[in-house]
């Protein structure tokens, strides 16, 4: 009867070190998916602004052509 409780003593041992292995490495994935997700939106953002940018640029060129042409 001793020797049964032992066994299955170790044998819960065994298995949580497994899950708590796994779980680790689940988490160590999730860390670095986060990570992804968070550099994509920091990039759509960038894109934004950049744009935005452009478009500021080009209205501006716009506006000294007519100028030129005016002149």
């Amino acid at each position: 009867m001793l020797i049964q409780l032992v066994v299955y003593g170790v044998s819960i041992g065994v298995i949580y070190g497994t899950v708590k292995t796994r779980l680790n490495y689940i988490e160590a994935k999730l860390d670095k998916h986060n990570n992804v997700v968070e550099r994509v939106y920091k990039l759509e953002t960038d894109q934004e602004v950049l744009q935005e940018r452009q478009k500021v640029a080009n209205h501006r060129i716009d506006d000294l052509e007519e100028v030129t042409a005016k002149a």
